[in-house]
């Protein structure tokens, strides 16, 4: 591997994924050397085809069996330079699944899967025995999920949400409902839980910061290969008012009400890396508003010729009737994310810019 200018070297888990492809692409902008985990070559060449400039500054690591009991010790063991540093996003998002419990909550009892919250503490695991003194920090990609309440009443707005808040939702809930939406809730809130947990019990030499974001949106750089390719939150928040899933904006409804571009979220957790304020901390990630109202008033504004593919609704109602979704408190996670520019301040990207931009990446990829 052609090792970067810094000398730091970034272990990035789920490379080719629609959060960790914007990642991978700021570490290498930045310097850092790069050890990026996939599944199989395949994956490696899908990234390597959608970014020939990357050839030759990575060193992929193929991690295909999750069912071992220790699938990442390998990684570190036969890694050619220690890792200083760990960013976490294997993590997919799918409410498209018909089981919850042998599909979202239990797929690690039967050994055929590792559930999100089981890989996570298999990783801070592995980084604890076989990291070394030179690991400094371990990023994970939580979710805001993790923080809301999943019963919240949404005919009103509550108190504000902030850093201290967990989501009360358990698996039994989810289970009883069907519910995919409450199932990916209570994994990413377990595998946060746990590896705070993980932290507290083990006190590794390393230390942990979580990103949590809201709904991500925003241009696609991960590799495509058709309109499945749309990562979940494009497609239920955007591609969906375009590919015909939804003829009117009436009566739909977002599981959730707010939003982050999906480079905010990149960025964020590569100034963490090195942000001294940030060790310890869950930081939230929310830029403001969405509801398919707002997103296809922007689609029809800055897409002509799109307008007839995408429902008008009614552009002045912005959320849907009755809904009042609670706000977030989000000032301490501000101050953090700001000692960690360069410029000491931290601006978001607006959500035209977000839904835009999303919208020309599925143009150019010729998804929609």
């Amino acid at each position: 591997m052609a090792y970067q200018d810094s000398g730091l070297h970034v272990l990035l888990t789920g490379a080719n994924g629609f959060v960790a492809s914007h990642i991978l692409s700021i570490l290498l902008a930045r310097g850092y050397a790069v050890t990026a985990t996939v599944r199989s070559k395949e994956k490696v060449a899908d990234i390597l085809k959608t970014h020939p400039s990357w050839e030759g500054k990575i060193e992929f690591a193929i991690v295909a069996d999750f069912t071992s009991a220790k699938p990442f010790d390998e990684l570190f063991i036969n890694s050619k330079a220690p890792f200083t540093y760990i960013i976490h996003t294997a993590s997919p998002v799918n409410f498209r699944v018909e089981d919850i419990q042998t599909e979202m909550i239990e797929p690690a009892v039967r050994g055929e899967a590792m559930s999100i919250d089981a890989m996570t503490t298999e990783i801070l695991k592995s980084a604890h025995h076989y990291g070394g003194a030179t690991l400094k920090r371990f990023v994970l990609l939580g979710s805001a999920v993790s923080v809301l309440n999943s019963f919240e009443d949404i005919t009103r707005e509550g108190s504000p949400y902030t850093e201290k808040n967990w989501n009360p939702v358990t698996a039994e809930e989810a289970i009883a409902r069907k519910d995919a939406v409450l199932g990916y809730n209570v994994s990413k809130t377990r595998a946060e839980s746990a590896a705070w947990e993980f932290i507290k019990s083990e006190s590794p030499c390393f230390d942990l910061a979580v990103i949590n974001p809201d709904v991500i949106t925003g241009p696609m750089i991960h590799p495509i290969s058709g309109p499945k390719s749309i990562n979940e939150t494009n497609h239920f928040a955007i591609a969906s008012f375009i590919d015909g899933t939804h003829s009117q904006v009436e009566g739909v409804t977002f599981p959730f009400y707010h939003f982050v571009d999906v480079r905010d979220v990149a960025r964020s957790h590569v100034d963490t890396l090195t942000n001294t304020s940030a060790g310890g901390q869950r930081i939230l990630l929310i830029s403001g508003v969405i509801s398919p109202q707002l997103v296809v008033n922007i689609i029809r504004k800055n897409f002509p010729a799109l307008r007839a593919r995408v429902p008008e609704g009614n552009p002045s109602q912005t959320l849907p009737p009755g809904v009042h979704p609670t706000g977030w408190d989000t000032r301490l996670s501000l101050d953090i994310l700001s000692k960690g520019t360069k410029e000491g301040s931290w601006e978001y990207i607006s959500l035209e810019d977000s839904v835009t931009d999303a919208v020309r990446s599925m143009i150019e990829a010729k998804v929609i």
